[in-house]
């Protein structure tokens, strides 16, 4: 087991964090909370404390700049989704793909376009 593994589960908030990080590299709190949907604003205080948990959690290194503090990303996205994406599928479908595809399918969550990109990911081998 890798030492991703053992990260702490990312929360519903820290997702838009990270998500933001990975998309521009690097960003100060400050960056991140301008950067956020109306919806998920909160205070700057509020930014920086999810921010330095992240960094606590492993996700994040921080870099003090003169005055201010910016943040990068210490793991992959890729690496992430997968971790997460398996913990869910262990936890939910006792760890068969083949059990949340069939839910996916059965409950109408798949759209024509995901059919198709389904299928071209299978005839290709991925």
């Amino acid at each position: 087991m890798s030492s991703r593994a053992n990260l702490d589960a990312l929360s519903q908030y820290e997702w838009l964090i990270m998500n933001h990080i990975w998309e521009v590299e690097s960003a100060s709190a400050r960056e991140v909370m301008e950067a956020l949907p109306e919806e998920a604003q909160r205070a700057y205080t509020t930014i920086q404390t999810y921010m330095e948990r992240l960094v606590d959690k492993g996700y994040l290194t921080k870099e003090k700049i003169g005055m201010v503090n910016f943040y990068t990303t210490n793991i992959p996205r890729e690496s992430v989704v997968d971790g997460a994406t398996n913990n869910f599928i262990d936890k939910v479908f006792q760890g068969s793909g083949s059990s949340l595809a069939a839910y996916l399918l059965k409950n109408n969550k798949l759209n024509q376009k995901d059919l198709e990109k389904i299928r071209d990911v299978l005839e290709r081998g991925e």
